[in-house]
């Protein structure tokens, strides 16, 4: 049985049109075959199945299809959208592997064309090129990605911003790091007008916590008075509305605090 079946799997996987789930498909049913020295019924007919559309599978995929893929994955590389070029190659092995794109993947084709139409990549040149003299997309990105440095999201984004100083984020990316629900509420925070300043009177609200996410705890300062010393005193750390930071001293106490604006209400 060996010798009958294992030259199905050596053929198929050879093939460069198996390509994505269904190569991942044949890997596991090799990876059982050699584990059991046998398939069952069922699977050895899946195999068999996929060994004869192959061999009927058309030799070359049609024209217009062929152009469309073609262009698409010249200009998805040059952009350097990895998935996208992936996502071509995959279609095209699929294709000529004998099965048609489904309705899904003809979405997703024309998404993708789309994207990098020759419209689109003139958006992301010239978005490229005014990246330098627009400080406030620049700040907002920045502001973003002090936030995520403290939750372990973007890490792999935030440690090539650190490695390449002239680094330009796409508008897709920018987008994505900058817009979303949470970036946004801590941009809010950044941007908003100090509600307290410098030198006035303050304590500690019924909202603030027990510790801080400086890690200082708050509970022995809770009933006390203190004074603001510095506005905008590190960088935003909470998701919510009202989080810009404070440096508090307050009373009796030597070192001065990292407070939330939310955590404050004014001292009588």
């Amino acid at each position: 049985m060996a010798r009958r079946i294992q030259p199905i799997f050596d053929a198929v996987l050879a093939d460069p049109r198996i390509v994505g789930r269904e190569r991942q498909f044949v890997e596991s049913l090799q990876a059982d075959f050699k584990r059991s020295g046998g398939l069952t019924p069922g699977r050895r007919r899946c195999l068999r199945q996929i060994e004869e559309r192959l061999a009927s599978a058309p030799k070359a995929i049609e024209a217009g299809l062929d152009s469309r893929l073609s262009s698409l994955e010249t200009r998805a590389s040059s952009a350097g959208d990895a998935w996208a070029t992936d996502f071509v190659k995959s279609l095209r092995g699929q294709v000529l592997g004998g099965r048609a794109l489904s309705e899904r993947q003809k979405q997703v084709l024309a998404k993708v064309e789309a994207r990098h139409s020759e419209e689109a990549q003139a958006e992301r040149d010239n978005w490229a090129s005014s990246w330098a003299s627009d400080a406030d997309r620049q700040r907002r990105f920045k502001i973003a990605l002090d936030y995520y440095a403290t939750t372990g999201y973007f890490s792999g984004l935030i440690q090539q911003v650190k490695t390449q100083p002239d680094f330009v984020p796409t508008e897709r990316l920018y987008k994505k790091v900058v817009e979303n629900k949470f970036a946004s509420k801590v941009i809010e925070s950044t941007f908003a007008e100090a509600r307290w300043k410098v030198g006035q009177l303050v304590t500690l609200g019924s909202a603030a916590p027990t510790t801080t996410p400086w890690g200082v705890s708050l509970y022995k300062m809770r009933g006390s008075k203190g004074t603001i010393v510095a506005v905008d005193a590190a960088p935003v750390r909470s998701a919510a509305r009202k989080s810009k930071v404070y440096k508090v001293l307050f009373f009796g106490h030597a070192i001065p605090v990292l407070v939330e604006e939310r955590w404050l209400k004014q001292a009588r």
